[in-house]
């Protein structure tokens, strides 16, 4: 497997692992269950995390911590990307059989600003916490912690 199928394949998994914390919560549809979709994003910080310790291990324990932490950037943008995608799609979806703004509903319910909380989660709070795994998960996996020279993963 190339380097590159490697990202794609790690990004995948974290958007799919995204969009079911997604799908969870427009089943739901209730604004105080919100943490659903920060239980989402807990889970691609997660395989993003993993991505990381098994990109490392792939190369035989021997990169350096730059490289790691590049290899997790590119697998969070990667995955932010396609969990933007994705997003799109089961809200597209939704809107098609529920809609995202029922009459029904007065505004003070807190289902009006759900589409927001759905978006910037996937966007923001993806990015920000596949990006501190990227780099913990770099720095941890790192055996000799004295330097940081190693093999160039790019």
């Amino acid at each position: 497997m190339t380097l590159k199928a490697f990202y794609w394949k790690y990004s995948l998994w974290a958007a799919i692992v995204n969009t079911v914390s997604i799908i969870a919560f427009l089943l739901v549809r209730e604004y105080e269950n919100v943490w659903i979709l920060y239980i989402g994003n807990m889970l691609f910080a997660a395989v993003v995390l993993v991505g990381v310790f098994r990109g490392y291990h792939r190369v035989h324990d021997s990169a350096s911590v730059r490289s790691s932490s590049m290899m997790g950037i590119k697998i969070t943008i990667y995955g932010v990307l396609l969990a933007t995608l994705l997003c799109g799609l089961v809200l597209l979806i939704n809107s098609m059989f529920a809609g995202l703004n029922d009459a029904s509903n007065p505004p003070q319910s807190g289902q009006g600003d759900m589409l927001f909380h759905i978006v910037s989660s996937t966007i923001g709070g993806n990015a920000i916490l596949g990006a501190l795994a990227a780099v913990l998960g770099a720095t941890v996996v790192k055996k000799n912690q004295k330097t940081e020279q190693g093999k160039t993963l790019y």
